[in-house]
């Protein structure tokens, strides 16, 4: 997802800021939290680092992909942290196989769906496309 976030940013003209599954050492100090991973269902573990945003940021989280929820949930929570707000969510691909998302206003450009035991895939533009 994080050349789909560079763009964006870039396009918007406004900042970028990465949030890793694992800190680096050349980061400095970071807050880091535990969230539940839409895709597998396991707990797993995101950063930020502290001098990478103001305190009081408005933010959007882009990502390349959205399963459950989890991560842009993780994020909303992360964000609390540095007592910022996410005021959107935008994905390239919604899987809309999965009902019960951990996170319900998002905007994708694309639906995907799993048809049946089959493992053939329907893949079509969301609404805000049509």
């Amino acid at each position: 997802g994080i050349p789909l976030a560079y763009e964006v940013a870039r396009n918007l003209g406004i900042p970028l800021v990465i949030i890793r599954r694992d800190s680096k050492v050349t980061e400095g100090s970071t807050v880091t939290i535990n969230y539940v991973s839409g895709t597998s269902g396991r707990i797993q573990q995101m950063s930020l680092s502290k001098k990478s945003m103001k305190a009081k940021s408005k933010c959007i989280f882009i990502d390349d992909f959205l399963r459950g929820g989890g991560t842009a949930q993780g994020i909303k929570d992360l964000l609390k942290e540095f007592e910022s707000e996410l005021i959107g969510i935008g994905v390239l691909v919604d899987n809309i196989g999965v009902l019960q998302k951990r996170v319900s206003d998002y905007i994708s450009i694309v639906e995907l769906k799993h048809l049946g035991e089959s493992k053939d895939l329907e893949v079509r533009p969301s609404n805000i496309i049509i």
